[in-house]
Formats: structure tokens, sequence, C-alpha cells
């Protein structure tokens, strides 16, 4: 099943080559969510593995800002092998890691594309280092764009309805209460969520800038970002 999934859906044409370097929209979110991380860690701590690192944009964005990044991924592509870190190919519950520990471990709009969203956090879990920090980010069903789509969707006002939900490639669907639920079971206290609004090309910086007053203040944007320590 893992080599079908890996061929039909997460192939090497998955990432696109123009995915390895983040752009603006992307260098912000990153950014944030580094900054948010050095406020849980000693300045000393920062190595972290990127689970589904894709074409390695963050594990460049991070290495560039004095980060030790190394990631996984179902099929690695050739872009992420030129980063500075290692890689590793496949699932996460499948790969020897030779002892290593992390100061992070980061799903970055992964863990909703994994078969057992449970068992990858538990195995996050014995990677993350005394201290360490899990990130987490998904689509927050929850929020309030999902909410409209949906209601789009049920009356018809949409002409693709339910794309929203993307049900080829997410398996999974989370709240923040969901969510927290799942990180718990795993083994992990919750330190911080917040749903963040990233930019657009196709929406005025005073518009992402209402949005993001009143969504991220609401928590009710469209994306969740969990942080959690291991119990």
């Amino acid at each position: 099943m893992l080599e079908q999934l890996a061929t039909a859906v997460y192939g090497a044409d998955y990432h696109r080559p123009d995915e390895s370097i983040a752009d603006a929209r992307h260098q912000r979110h990153y950014a944030h969510q580094l900054s948010r991380l050095a406020k849980y860690l000693d300045s000393d701590r920062r190595r972290v593995l990127d689970v589904g690192c894709g074409a390695g944009a963050f594990m460049r964005f991070a290495e560039g800002a004095g980060w030790r990044v190394d990631g996984t991924d179902m099929v690695v592509t050739d872009a992420a092998r030129t980063t500075g870190g290692c890689v590793w190919e496949g699932e996460l519950p499948t790969i020897d890691f030779g002892g290593a520990r992390f100061d992070v471990v980061r799903f970055n709009h992964v863990l909703e594309h994994t078969r057992d969203p449970l068992l990858e956090l538990r195995c996050a879990n014995a990677l993350v280092a005394p201290g360490g920090i899990l990130l987490v980010g998904v689509p927050n069903v929850g929020g309030v764009s999902p909410w409209l789509k949906s209601w789009q969707s049920r009356l018809r006002l949409k002409s693709k309805r339910w794309r929203h939900y993307a049900a080829l490639h997410h398996l999974w669907f989370f709240t923040p209460a969901t969510l927290r639920l799942v990180a718990e079971a795993a083994g992990f206290d919750v330190v911080c969520w917040e749903t963040p609004v990233m930019g657009r090309s196709d929406r005025s910086a005073a518009l992402t800038g209402l949005f993001r007053a009143v969504l991220e203040t609401g928590r009710a944007g469209s994306l969740l970002d969990l942080y959690a320590r291991v119990r």
C-alpha cells in the first residue's frame, strides 16, 4: 500500500522544483514558527527534524537562520538532498534514526496525510529530546473559511463542491480540540496553539492585515499550528 500511495500521490513530481525556495508568504510563516520555537528552547538548542520536508524550502530557510535541520519524506526529492541536512526516506515509524534525538520535531501540513496520526506522534515523542518541542501544522476545519466553503458546497454555490477538503491527499481532518486530543494521547502537553493567516498574491496587504487582526486574534483562521512538550 505504501508503494502504491507513493507512486500515485507522492511521486517524484509531487513537489515542484520551484518549491525548493520559500516564497514571501511562506518565509513569513516559517520565520514566525522559528521565533515561536526559540521562545521555548535554550539558545544552543537548534536541531530540527522536518517530517515531510518536500523540496526542502523550510530546511533551507531555517538553515539560513542558524538552525540545523534534517528531514524525512515518503519520497525524498533531489532538491531536499542538496540541503545541508540529513534526509531519510519512508514513513516516520519505519525509519531508523540510529538513536538521534531532536530539539524540535516538525509536522507542517503532513499529519493530515498520514495513515495513522497517533502512531506518527508517538514516534515523534521518542525522537524529541528532553525539553524539546513538537510543532504540528494542519488545516483547521474549525476555521471560518472552511465553514463558509462547506455551506457554499451544501447550497451548490461552488463550481467544485467540497474541493477545500482535498480528500485525495488529506486522510484526516482536525480542529484545535481534536488535534490537542491526539497530541495528548501521544504523550505531549500542549503549550500553545494559534491560527496564523498567510498572505496571498491575489489579496491586498491591507485586507490580509484585517484578516490577521480578526482571525488570528479570534483563533479562527484556516491554518492551525500547535506546539507541545513531551509529558
